[in-house]
């Protein structure tokens, strides 16, 4: 491949304009929300497993 080319589509890439900030407001909101919910989860899930280990223990 001809590295110009390569050169040429790195221009063009830099040259375009970013996202409007309220679409970028909305993508932070997303990840924000994701994130929380994995977090969320990962808690649940801990909650549920020392219940059942202490059932476990004490019959």
């Amino acid at each position: 491949m001809n590295p110009m080319l390569l050169w040429n589509i790195f221009k063009s890439l830099k040259k375009r304009k970013r996202g409007s900030p309220i679409l970028e407001e909305i993508l932070l909101i997303g990840i924000a929300i994701l994130i929380f919910a994995i977090i969320f989860g990962l808690i649940l899930n801990l909650i549920d497993w020392t219940q059942l280990s202490i059932e476990n223990l004490f019959p």
